[in-house]
């Protein structure tokens, strides 16, 4: 198994001193299910992993889903925090999984955590549709606030015109590219 297996040994990073606040708003902080997990989660295999343990690390091709049963994690992105999750149902490793590319944020536990794991995306996305569409639906909303962000940052920077360009490109990118040769039916 890789670094990336919930098997021992974990990967576990030096402690880091980080400020209080959370981005409890943040749009990688949903969660697929609002009270009780469904059987199609409670069903997959648990795995309880010690805090401080890295349980995607970006720039890898993690090969599971990880839905959050307890326990608080952090998302990392070139060291910079993108999120503190701590909402029973969130799942992680999802994007990469489904744009099949390596991760673009590391997934950190910050106590001890467990996770119900989906070891076989496909095959559970196959079998559990309405899990498959609470995904969706929760990636729409991930990319709504990241549009909407992006729409305010350009309205702040009007006067600027060289960093609008740069935010018109992105927002170009995410609402309007051509996705023939990235999504294969």
């Amino acid at each position: 198994m890789d670094s990336n297996s919930l098997s021992p040994p974990y990967s576990s990073p030096k402690p880091q001193h980080f400020d209080k606040g959370t981005l409890a708003a943040s749009p990688f902080s949903g969660s697929l299910f609002s009270v009780n997990l469904p059987n199609s989660i409670t069903s997959l295999p648990e795995t309880a992993v010690p805090a401080e343990s890295t349980i995607i690390a970006e720039g890898t091709a993690p090969e599971r889903i990880y839905f959050l049963k307890s326990g608080k994690i952090e998302v990392r992105r070139d060291e910079t925090r993108l999120s503190i999750i701590k909402t029973p149902g969130s799942v992680v490793g999802e994007m990469a999984f489904l744009l099949n590319a390596n991760a673009t944020a590391s997934v950190i536990t910050l106590t001890d955590c467990v996770f119900h794991v989906a070891e076989d995306p496909y095959a559970f996305l196959d079998e559990h549709p309405r899990a498959c569409l609470k995904l969706a639906r929760l990636l729409a909303h991930r990319l709504d606030a990241a549009s909407q962000y992006l729409v305010d940052v350009k309205s702040q920077l009007t006067d600027c015109s060289d960093h609008v360009g740069m935010v018109d490109g992105v927002l170009d990118s995410i609402l309007h590219r051509d996705l023939k040769s990235k999504v294969a039916d």
